[in-house]
């Protein structure tokens, strides 16, 4: 190196500068650039994942938005329809908004369960899940604008028959049927059953449908009969809570009610003293026929036909009474002497 001259020695030393810087290129810069570039891959790959996860995000937040919305919908399907179909409480209901119309003389009442149609999945097989659907037909009478009319003993026109004054009694009652007051009435009950039935239609259309109306005409007065179907289901998921307390799905009458010696139905002889009907008799004609009686088998109710019609179609023989009350002998010795009073009850067998 000694016997280089000045100007080979700084050629030198550029050349060796230059292989340096060369070397510093390829070992340093150009490595860093290579571990740039795949940070910069790795960089636009973990955005691309936010974006994706981003997107998802606001995917599920329309996704959860549709559920809720669905929800909604099956909720409020559900609870269009009747939970629990409550016989008792549907009748109730019917029958309170028929007499706070004005149409309370009630004739006949029937509820039927109606089969429907079951539910058939996309492929093809029966659901779980039902409709359900309770028919209540009622039928309710006018007035005939003559006779005296009452319910529920409103006006009270009931004389007690152990009234010593119930003969008078009755005979004064008697002028009332036909008086101008009642013909000046006129006759009613056809247009409070309307709008009785204007009024159930309207209490909840999705499930509570008038089937069928029919009128009848009678001697005078008119039987008026409407049929109205409620509807409920049976589910196995069901997504609601009903908590209903409409009329038609809760009991809104009185409970562990004291009948107060009433009795349903009208017997042979009454002989239960705190009675209204008190010593009266039976004189239904239909008494000595071969009815059907549902509560007995055939044997006994041909045999009870037998016996009273061999009494002479008699309820004191039959009972083993005479008209001055029972006898020593026979009856169950319930009422008190004194005289039996005689009720004449319109054959309804047919």
């Amino acid at each position: 190196m000694s016997n280089l001259s000045s100007r080979e020695k700084a050629f030198i030393y550029v050349i060796g500068l230059l292989i340096i810087i060369v070397l510093g290129y390829f070992f340093g810069i150009r490595t860093v650039n290579n571990k740039r570039d795949e940070y910069e891959a790795r960089l636009a790959e973990l955005n691309a994942r936010k974006a994706y996860l981003d997107q998802l995000m606001l995917d599920n937040e329309e996704v959860s938005k549709e559920i809720d919305a669905l929800e909604t919908s099956i909720k409020d399907v559900e609870l269009s329809f009747i939970d629990n179909i409550d016989t008792e409480c549907i009748e109730q209901y019917l029958l309170d908004t028929f007499e706070d119309k004005g149409c309370p003389y009630l004739s006949i009442a029937e509820a039927e369960e109606i089969e429907c149609e079951p539910i058939l999945l996309a492929d093809g097989s029966t659901s779980a899940d039902k409709l359900e659907c309770l028919r209540v037909t009622l039928t309710y009478s006018t007035t005939d604008g003559f006779n005296v009319t009452q319910y529920n003993l409103n006006p009270d026109t009931t004389a007690l028959a152990t009234d010593p004054t119930y003969q008078e009694a009755i005979a004064q009652q008697i002028p009332m049927i036909g008086s101008p007051e009642i013909i000046e009435a006129g006759r009613v009950g056809y247009d409070e059953f309307v709008t009785a039935v204007q009024a159930i239609a309207e209490e909840n259309p999705d499930c509570i449908k008038v089937s069928t109306i029919a009128v009848e005409d009678q001697a005078g007065f008119m039987l008026l009969t409407a049929s109205i179907d409620f509807y409920g289901t049976s589910l196995t998921d069901r997504v609601s809570e009903d908590t209903s307390d409409a009329a038609y799905t809760s009991w809104n009458g009185h409970t562990n009610v004291d009948t107060d010696a009433g009795f349903i139905g009208y017997p042979y002889i009454v002989t239960d003293e705190n009675s209204l009907w008190y010593k009266c008799v039976n004189l239904d004609s239909a008494v000595g026929d071969l009815i059907d009686r549902p509560f007995a088998p055939y044997w006994a109710n041909a045999a009870f036909v037998t016996i009273y019609n061999n009494a002479g179609g008699d309820i004191y023989s039959l009972f083993g009474m005479d008209e001055e009350g029972i006898s020593a002998g026979g009856g169950n010795g319930a009422a008190d002497e004194g005289e039996l009073v005689p009720v004449e009850v319109e054959d309804q067998s047919e």
